[in-house]
């Protein structure tokens, strides 16, 4: 789906609001959720919402424009990120072992990024994918803090944020079809999603006449209806686990636990059946040595 970035980024929001609230609905109507949890100031699910609204727009656009594997790495830079975050906002202390292992996954990803300096890729995706991880990052210490002790249901909140996160995405729609490649007037948003829409359930929009090196004819059937609704049933529990990691656990120890994405999302980009499949390279290799010997470390 590439043409249609702005749609992903506002369905995959959507989808978690009913699937969230016919959780949500019948379990404070049965007491599970309880009331004191309900009457909570939904000020601190805007925060997140907002912020997990700007990571989410920014990784879906650089996920489309950049390879598979490279996002990945790239989201690596969420741990040396979230370490100065922790520093600063949670009076985190760590040892030299600890900064060195920053340091170490901050060198895996200059090496992946030497490819892309020199021509084999796209820098500002690659930035942008980088950039995100600051209001990703944000947010989960922002959670940490926000939750604290307090009881929750993890679904609650997971409804809550995604209302917030969808109404920011649909203000986020205007500057981000600005940069989308190529990119989509404002007049022309409202098709661009409804295009976006068609392609979801397997139906072609965008043909490209031959020499015309900026457009991306649409290739909707089979594979965006299969991969994105395989997409949305890992990513509603993926998040679930991610906000069960922050309240039991800490934010810190959810971006050391993330970087076993490193090696199996090399691994899974070598099937053949993924789309743009493509064999590890070198440079892959070192990186993957780099942010397991800093995961030691850490």
């Amino acid at each position: 789906m590439h043409n249609y970035p702005n749609f992903l980024n506002l369905f995959t929001t959507f989808t978690y609001v009913p699937v969230m609230f016919a959780y949500i609905i019948p379990n404070i109507r049965n007491g599970t959720i309880p009331k004191e949890q309900t009457e909570l100031s939904k000020m601190p699910f805007l925060v997140m919402g907002a912020l997990d609204s700007l990571a989410g727009i920014m990784q879906v656009f650089a996920a489309t424009y950049l390879p598979g594997p490279m996002v990945i790495l790239l989201v690596q830079a969420a741990i040396p990120v979230n370490m100065v975050l922790c520093k600063y906002m949670l009076n985190a202390t760590y040892n030299g072992y600890q900064y060195g292992g920053a340091l170490i996954v901050a060198a895996g990803i200059a090496t992946v990024l030497v490819p892309t300096m020199t021509g084999g890729g796209d820098v500002l995706w690659s930035l942008v994918m980088m950039l995100s991880t600051i209001p990703m990052t944000l947010s989960s210490v922002y959670k940490e803090i926000a939750l604290g002790d307090t009881e929750l249901d993890p679904m609650y909140l997971n409804g809550w944020i995604a209302i917030f996160q969808l109404a920011f995405g649909i203000l986020l729609c205007v500057p981000g079809s600005m940069v989308s490649e190529p990119p989509v007037s404002i007049p022309d948003l409202p098709d661009n999603i409804y295009d976006g829409l068609k392609c979801f359930v397997g139906i072609n929009s965008q043909t490209c006449e031959d020499g015309d090196d900026d457009c991306t004819t649409d290739n909707c059937y089979p594979q965006a209806p299969m991969f994105v609704c395989i997409y949305l049933v890992f990513n509603q529990l993926y998040n679930l686990l991610i906000l069960l990691l922050i309240k039991f656990g800490s934010s810190n120890l959810l971006w050391l636990a993330l970087t076993l994405m490193v090696p199996l999302g090399n691994v899974a980009f070598t099937l053949p059946f993924v789309p743009e499949h493509s064999a590890l390279k070198f440079t892959d290799i070192i990186v993957v040595d780099l942010v397991f010997i800093a995961l030691q470390q850490i």
